[in-house]
């Protein structure tokens, strides 16, 4: 094991990530800062790293709810990435989908929901996408459909993010948990409330176990679950 402050880039990135999985989002911020800077200051500069840097950064800000700043970070990143040549398809998708999720906070949906569009196609024509990006991409799309109104649409995606995440990640994991209360906003805002409030309920029970009830995720599936009237009885629309 390195000792601390002798860690390589790769482990300060690592740290990072799981200090944002634990909402430590200034630890995170400062390890994805410390990293950018040894990796910017070794000989012949990795900019692939300093591009996952960027998103990673970008990623930080989100989870504070400082799109702005964030957007800048991520646009930053993607176009490091992209280079003189091009980058790698599949990361440059994952930067679009993550700078996609930022231009949503700052009310830009146009462009966001071409990015999500423009990764889709992406992974759906590279065998070697991962499922997990898949996924996630077809539940941030199905949340901004939703979040316009376009609910039957927003549900079919969000039905494909969770059943891949199931296959992929487990029936344990907060990511899959993040997609079942989405999909429980579409379903309450269609009328099916029994399928709402299950989804609810499934959600929660995933984020209490594997990230406690004090988490920001958990609270904000708690304060969505307890908008959502018990089961009258009603069916969802037709259609």
């Amino acid at each position: 094991m390195p000792r601390v402050g002798q860690e390589s880039p790769a482990e300060l990135n690592a740290l990072g990530i799981r200090c944002k999985a634990a909402a430590r989002y200034d630890e995170g911020r400062a390890l994805y800062r410390r990293a950018l800077a040894l990796v910017r200051a070794a000989p012949g500069t990795d900019w692939n790293a300093v591009a996952t840097l960027y998103h990673n950064l970008g990623g930080i800000e989100h989870a504070r709810g400082n799109c702005g700043e964030g957007a800048a970070l991520a646009r930053l990143g993607l176009a490091i990435r992209a280079g003189p040549g091009g980058g790698d398809p599949l990361e440059m998708a994952a930067d679009g989908v993550a700078l996609a999720a930022l231009l949503e906070g700052q009310g830009n949906d146009d462009e966001a929901e071409r990015l999500y569009l423009k990764a889709l196609a992406t992974y759906e024509r590279t065998a070697t996408a991962d499922p997990a990006d898949v996924a996630a991409a077809l539940n941030n799309l199905g949340t901004l459909c939703a979040r316009q109104g376009r609910l039957e649409r927003a549900t079919g995606l969000l039905e494909r993010a969770a059943a891949l995440k199931r296959t992929v990640l487990g029936r344990e994991h907060p990511d899959l948990a993040l997609t079942l209360n989405n999909l429980a906003v579409a379903c309450r805002r269609r009328g099916d409330i029994a399928r709402a409030a299950a989804l609810y309920r499934e959600s929660l029970d995933i984020l209490e176990r594997s990230l406690g009830g004090d988490h920001p995720r958990t609270l904000a599936c708690r304060a969505n679950a307890s908008r959502c009237p018990a089961d009258n009885g009603r069916r969802p629309p037709p259609g």
